[in-house]
């Protein structure tokens, strides 16, 4: 599988919602963490606060995979169609799914530092001691230390190239470890199911991430790329004036070209 860095080419070969979360993308959440808006009153006291953020984020890094798989991975002749109508902008849009992708990765598994706590995965640790499922703790350390192995690289290239401009590597002198998609998907997979650990111990549910749809946030983008191409086509078979659409927009009270 081709890696996240590696955007030459557009194409990269390769439900149903069963909560509601706060995206970073609504209204004064900008810079702020996803929040999963469920009830928690049967988690330990000391997660009950954090788990609705964490499992926010993963929500939010499924929401990202699932629109860049979109975009990006299902179909070469769709992926080709939105190159087509959109042309450079596709290729900035890849590169910021990929950058948030990784982003998200790297700050969940940000372990705490002498100067702060961080809203980590292992910000969950401290509900091990309330669990009652004979090696639940085990399970736990087991899921984060296959994390940790995993995000890795992940983490290499969110020192080097995006929180940071590592001086060596920017002048060609360092390697960079590329990060792959199939890399992004197995973290992704494995944060879902080590959620899923606490769920089942606490709450005796699981969530189904890979559930969720991103289709009210590509679909509409899809349909507006499609009626502009059939409005060439309609132009070309001269069922539409040419230029049209200039005209009309000419009328608008805030279009300016300028």
């Amino acid at each position: 599988m081709r890696a996240v860095s590696d955007f030459e080419k557009y194409h990269v070969s390769c439900l149903i919602m069963l909560f509601s979360y706060t995206r970073k993308s609504d209204e004064g959440r900008s810079n702020m963490p996803a929040k999963v808006n469920a009830d928690y009153s049967q988690f330990p006291i000391s997660i009950r606060d954090v788990m609705p953020y964490i499992e926010g984020e993963v929500a939010e890094l499924r929401n990202y995979w699932q629109i860049y798989h979109f975009l990006f991975m299902d179909k070469e002749q769709k992926t080709n169609f939105f190159a087509e109508r959109f042309g450079p902008l596709l290729r900035v849009l890849q590169n910021l799914l990929g950058v948030q992708m990784i982003l998200t990765i790297a700050r969940l598994t940000d372990k705490d530092s002498q100067n702060q706590r961080n809203l980590s995965l292992w910000a969950l640790t401290d509900a091990i001691q309330f669990a009652k499922g004979k090696g639940f703790e085990q399970k736990v350390n087991s899921a984060l230390n296959a994390i940790s192995t995993t995000v890795a690289k992940t983490r290499t290239h969110r020192h080097k190239q995006i929180a940071h401009f590592d001086l060596e590597v920017s002048l060609g002198l360092s390697p960079m470890p590329e990060v792959l998609l199939s890399e992004i998907k197995t973290a992704l997979e494995q944060m879902e199911k080590f959620l899923n650990l606490f769920q089942w111990e606490f709450a005796k549910t699981t969530v189904g991430f890979d559930c969720l749809s991103s289709g009210m946030i590509v679909e509409s983008a899809f349909v507006t790329a499609c009626k502009a191409k059939v409005y060439d086509e309609l132009e070309s078979e001269n069922k539409i004036s040419f230029g049209e659409w200039e005209r009309r927009v000419e009328k608008w009270p805030w279009w300016s070209w300028h």
